[in-house]
């Protein structure tokens, strides 16, 4: 399992690189950064020579150990600061109880140097930067982590026993001078419409949503919803391991870099977000017109089935 998380880790970081140049979403936290357009978290760290090293290789070594551990004490802050959805963030999840917390102590552990930014400096002081992927194993992690939240919850008070009812008074029948209501009519349930197979949907191979203007906040589960606020991403029909292996949504500030992101494929339908609720930062609501387009794509078998979504930001 570490072996793969590491595997993973690396990709996100080969695929980061073919973004370089580009408007990637940054959120700086304490010494680190959540990057949203690669999905990774990163943090510094340094660690100084002890005095009491008997040689330089010693010196070094321990130098290498005091900056690695200060690197993912930092890393450890910005993972509390993640933003998971729109009400909550890491760090909510992390006070519910010590085996979460454990948990992602463990996670932040496992995280890769990325020894190309190691600095030596000329006091023998070792400056370090570790990094580490939040798909895979850790979004799986985070996805499940509502059914595990359910059991710890406290249990809801009985509630008391309505008090007896008073002894009724004798009532005279008094005409009345209000005309008794009509018995509405009651409408039919209207039976949702079939959604059409997979195959006779147009060939988009992704989805672009063009959130600038709204003030839109990355999180690792966004929800789009329709002018109805019904969700439309992500559903029943998202599986699990799809969710944690490639990631809800990545986010960029550049439209262009968006839509031709491999992420997306080669066609990927593109709408403008309608507009974003101040309680709910991390939900974008569509249009009539865009939640009736991206609507038949809500199933399995489609491109967001297999999450293949870019989300524009400011």
């Amino acid at each position: 399992m570490k072996a793969m998380r590491v595997g993973l880790f690396f990709l996100w970081i080969s695929l980061g690189m073919a973004w370089a140049g580009q408007r990637e979403v940054v959120e700086p936290i304490g010494n680190g950064e959540i990057n949203w357009s690669q999905g990774i978290i990163l943090a510094k760290g340094s660690g100084a020579p002890p005095k009491e090293a008997k040689n330089i290789a010693q010196a070094r070594l321990l130098a290498e150990r005091a900056a690695l551990a200060d690197a993912r004490r930092n890393l450890m802050e910005v993972l509390r600061g993640v933003r998971v959805d729109s009400i909550t963030h890491v760090e909510n999840h992390l006070a519910k109880s010590d085996q979460i917390r454990l948990s992602a102590e463990g996670f932040i552990q496992g995280s890769s140097e990325l020894r190309g930014q190691r600095k030596y400096l000329s006091d023998g002081a070792i400056e370090v930067t570790v990094a580490v992927s939040l798909s895979g194993e850790f979004l799986h992690w985070m996805l499940s982590l509502p059914k595990e939240l359910k059991a710890i919850e406290p249990p809801v008070p009985e509630k008391l026993a309505p008090p007896a009812p008073l002894p009724a008074l004798e009532k005279k029948e008094v005409p009345s001078l209000i005309p008794a209501k009509v018995k509405s009519e009651e409408k039919p349930v209207l039976k949702a419409q079939p959604l059409p197979s997979p195959v006779d949907l147009p060939p988009f191979t992704g989805l672009v949503i063009d959130a600038r203007g709204l003030n839109l906040r990355a999180a690792l589960i966004p929800k789009i919803l329709n002018d109805s606020g019904e969700e439309l991403y992500q559903g029943q029909y998202v599986p699990l391991d799809s969710a944690a292996r490639n990631g809800l949504a990545l986010y960029t500030k550049d439209l262009t870099a968006a839509q031709t992101n491999p992420r997306v494929g080669k066609n990927p339908l593109t709408v403008k977000g309608s507009k974003v609720s101040a309680q709910r930062p991390a939900d974008i609501m569509l249009s009539p017109e865009d939640s009736k387009r991206i609507a038949p794509f809500a199933q399995k078998g489609t491109f967001l089935e297999e999450c293949k979504v870019m989300i524009v930001l400011d």
